[in-house]
């Protein structure tokens, strides 16, 4: 059976791409780092679409994450077709205003996890007719942001890592799109 995975899934963007692709029949495989909001998400899509859901409540952040994510998928036997890397959040300020721990966990999962788990599920992406890598980058990608500064560049990382894949891939069934949303009503901010 095949599945969309959607990292951080369990509320604003990626809880909405998860809608859109259940109603459209797609099974649904919601990862983020709240179990009880997940469980609840999950019933939710599962009754109102009639698709199999199931969820994982990882905090991908921590280094190994995207492994032990891609294990679970292998060992439940979930063939995942879709990828979305939707998980990340922002720090505002100036610079100085963060701790250096909170840029490098930042870092980690707006850049890092979107590497390990597009090359951990590529060869899976593979196997189908077609597949799609679809990343979550930012409207902040296209400029320098003061006061956003290392989020806009580490969403600048997305779409550039995007492009090129896509580029890579254009001989095979994967599809790589980056997807730059603006000032979006979501808890983000928070």
């Amino acid at each position: 059976m095949k599945y969309a995975l959607i990292t951080g899934s369990s509320k604003g963007i990626g809880l909405a791409i998860a809608e859109e692709l259940a109603k459209r029949g797609i099974n649904i495989l919601l990862v983020a780092r709240d179990e009880e909001l997940l469980k609840a998400e999950a019933e939710d899509i599962k009754n109102t679409n009639n698709v199999e859901v199931n969820y994982l409540a990882i905090d991908l952040s921590i280094n190994g994450a995207s492994q032990k994510l891609f294990d679970w998928c292998i060992n439940k036997n979930y063939s995942v077709d879709i990828l979305v890397n939707n998980a990340g959040y922002g720090l505002s300020g100036a610079f100085d205003k963060n701790e250096l721990s909170d840029y490098n966990a930042m870092m980690q999962l707006n850049m890092n996890v979107i590497v390990e788990l597009s090359y951990l599920f590529l060869d899976e992406l593979k196997k189908h007719k077609q597949a799609f890598i679809v990343n979550i980058a930012s409207s902040a990608a296209y400029q320098s942001v003061p006061g956003l500064n290392v989020y806009a560049a580490s969403k600048s990382f997305v779409l550039s890592f995007s492009r090129g894949l896509n580029f890579e891939l254009k001989d095979t069934n994967v599809f790589v799109v980056a997807v730059s949303p603006g000032t979006t009503d979501t808890n983000f901010a928070n």
